[in-house]
């Protein structure tokens, strides 16, 4: 197992994938979090908010502070991209036939499996820390110009931003049970982006304003949110709706959907002839 995760390690970091993926991230993230950090400025102002504490709660039914509702861009939308680069880490083995060499190299193909798992946790990781970076710096900027709080000289924010890193690195793990489970790299993207930019959002939404539709505090997105701890959902959420999970179940939840994936892959897809 061992050689089979430093091989697969190998494959990630010897392409561009990896780092393509990590400045479609970060640029994505700074744009937003410039942007939603004037927002938020301005909103604090208007209410004469500026001095809130800082609310990191996941159960809370408050209004978290601007300064981490902004932060929580980086797991609330960006998770698509370590999504995406353990989907891809599968599916392109299987488009550049590279696959082969792969299962003749480690025949045992539930090693191969779970190699691709661990060893998309650090670049999750990696991930994660160019995303979370490219998000804070500038706006946090932005709310010490704006004379709004931003939060790095708490504990509690750095404790925040760690848990989106967390969140990230579950995710890459997701992604490469997808990966499997899908083996086309065209239609694995399209399933990507549609369920995270559109089906899951329109889900949680009405979730957060329909009675009997708690179950939507389970959809992976939702458990990624839970794991953070804040996310730009709550502001959205009527007081009605379910409460998000605790870190714990969150983080167990998110990763039962990157386990499950991956064992319907290994008992459909995963097991057929390749050529």
């Amino acid at each position: 197992m061992r050689a089979a995760v430093r091989s697969e390690l190998r494959k990630l970091f010897s392409t561009r994938l990896w780092w393509v993926l990590a400045l479609s991230g970060g640029a994505y993230l700074a744009i937003m979090g410039v942007a939603m950090a004037f927002v938020f400025s301005f909103e604090a102002a208007a209410n004469d908010s500026a001095d809130l504490g800082f609310n990191i709660s996941a159960t809370s039914r408050g209004r978290p502070d601007p300064a981490l509702l902004t932060y929580s861009i980086a797991g609330s939308m960006a998770y698509v991209f370590p999504l995406l680069i353990g989907t891809l880490s599968v599916t392109q083995e299987f488009r550049h036939r590279t696959i082969t060499g792969t299962f003749t190299a480690e025949p045992r193909r539930h090693v191969v499996l779970c190699a691709k798992m661990l060893a998309s946790l650090p670049m999750g990781l990696v991930m994660g820390a160019a995303c979370v970076a490219a998000l804070v710096s500038p706006a946090a900027l932005v709310f010490a110009g704006q004379g709004v709080p931003n939060g790095l000289g708490s504990a509690e924010t750095w404790a925040f931003l760690g848990r989106a890193l967390l969140d990230f690195t579950v995710w890459a793990g997701v992604g490469v049970g997808v990966g499997a489970l899908l083996r086309n790299q065209v239609a694995a993207i399209v399933v990507v982006l549609a369920v995270t930019q559109f089906v899951e959002p329109v889900l949680r939404m009405l979730g957060a304003m329909l009675d009997g539709w708690s179950w939507t505090r389970f959809l992976p997105g939702a458990a990624g949110d839970a794991i953070q701890g804040v996310s730009v959902y709550d502001a959205m959420a009527d007081i009605n709706s379910a409460e998000p999970m605790g870190f714990g179940w969150a983080a167990l939840v998110l990763a039962a959907w990157g386990v499950g994936f991956a064992a319907i892959a290994y008992a459909t897809t995963w097991r057929r002839d390749v050529s």
